[in-house]
């Protein structure tokens, strides 16, 4: 098995999808031009950049605002592999659009190395516990771990369970999904009623494996649809996806110089039309903001009263047997297919290629995942307006 340095994050946060993706990229290669061997494995380093060769400096890039023990880790990792290979080390550097660190990686080898050899003792034994963390929601792994635990009728995976809400829970002897649909009454007493329906419809659509709407459903409009593509390593919004009247309109930056452009270009056509506009999650509406604040453009007053997020919808009033609530995962529920693998971590290493290379086919790929996110959108909403239907709701509007 060869281990890269860029496996280290996901082996801290879920060892299994670190063993799996470890296995998917060894069966399409790796570049070994700095390696070692350890616990029966070999372990390969692939900076971003090598800016000086005697004495070894390397560059890392990143992407968040701060560097996490992972990251320690890692560059542990790098300097162990480095200097195993024989290489004198003059720095190791870790970059992202926040800050620019030299790293003190030498007191973190030991930590690194028992870490490691914890990974491949499991790798070897096949133990893997399940955990729900934030990579489940892109993960394509994550299907088969939910179907995993509901072999062994485990509540791992059923939404708003986590934290405090899992540990009280597990003091009312509820640890498993039939416990929480018969102890539904105890549930509304210590949760009070939206929580404990939430979980116990939740629970209840897992093991009836079916789509139950639990409170009566909102007609929604027919609107724009609004998906916005970001390089998050320089903070650059470069693509607003909308779809109108089942038409795509992208408009897209071709560098940072054109955002603010693109951006108010995008609002004019928003404006344009009193339709409301739809998204999927917050994470446009925080763009919207940012980006008004970053450019000083006083937005108007009426835009965000039209923002209408088709995932606080589902999230409200919708209970799926599914392990994540995101827009592919519900979309595919439903029978709506993506044209391209792409997903909102790869996307970015896309357009990272798109910028060294110019290649527009790649920059095609990402319209057309972009496409298929608000035409997914566009989808969902529709997929309510059925339900709503069957369940002959009488009108309101959200």
């Amino acid at each position: 098995m060869t281990i890269s340095n860029r496996d280290i994050k996901t082996i801290y946060i879920c060892p299994k999808k670190g063993k799996l993706d470890i296995e998917s990229s060894n069966e399409n290669g790796t570049k070994k031009e700095f390696s070692t061997d350890a616990f029966g494995c070999e372990l390969v380093i692939e900076p971003s950049e090598v800016l000086s060769t005697y004495p070894m400096v390397v560059k890392i890039h990143k992407t968040g605002k701060k560097l996490a023990e992972y990251d320690m880790l890692e560059g542990a990792f790098v300097g162990y592999v480095l200097e195993s290979a024989g290489y004198e080390i003059g720095d190791i550097l870790f970059e992202s659009s926040y800050y620019s660190i030299s790293l003190n990686w030498r007191g973190y080898v030991t930590k690194m190395l028992s870490f490691l050899s914890a990974f491949c003792e499991s790798c070897a034994n096949g133990e893997f516990s399940i955990m729900k963390n934030y990579l489940c929601r892109t993960c394509k792994y994550s299907a088969d771990c939910f179907r995993e635990t509901l072999q062994v009728d485990s509540i791992t995976f059923v939404r708003g369970i986590k934290g405090k809400t899992f540990q009280r829970l597990h003091e009312l002897g509820v640890d498993s999904l039939c416990d929480i649909v018969s102890m539904h009454d105890v549930l509304e007493k210590v949760f009070g009623k939206g929580k404990a329906d939430k979980i116990f419809y939740q629970a209840k659509s897992i093991l009836e494996n079916r789509c139950i709407p639990f409170r009566p459903l909102p007609k929604l409009n027919d609107g724009i649809y609004l998906d916005i593509e970001s390089y998050t390593p320089i903070d650059f919004d470069y693509l607003f996806g909308l779809l109108d009247d089942n038409t795509y309109v992208p408009f897209l930056a071709r560098n940072l110089l054109e955002e603010k452009e693109t951006f108010k270009s995008t609002i004019a056509y928003l404006m344009s039309t009193n339709k409301p506009i739809y998204h999927y999650h917050s994470y446009e509406l925080v763009r919207f903001r940012k980006l008004a604040k970053k450019y000083n453009i006083n937005l108007p007053n009426n835009l965000f009263g039209r923002f209408i997020d088709v995932y606080k919808i589902y999230s409200e009033y919708v209970a799926l047997p599914l392990p994540s609530y995101s827009l592919k995962a519900i979309a595919r529920y439903f029978g709506f297919n993506w044209r391209t693998n792409l997903n909102g971590l790869v996307v970015i290493d896309s357009y990272k290629d798109y910028i060294g290379t110019n290649d527009e086919n790649v920059l095609s790929e990402i319209l057309r995942y972009n496409e298929d996110d608000v035409r997914a959108t566009a989808f969902l909403v529709e997929r309510i307006n059925q339900m709503r239907e069957m369940m002959s709701v009488k009108d309101f509007f959200v």
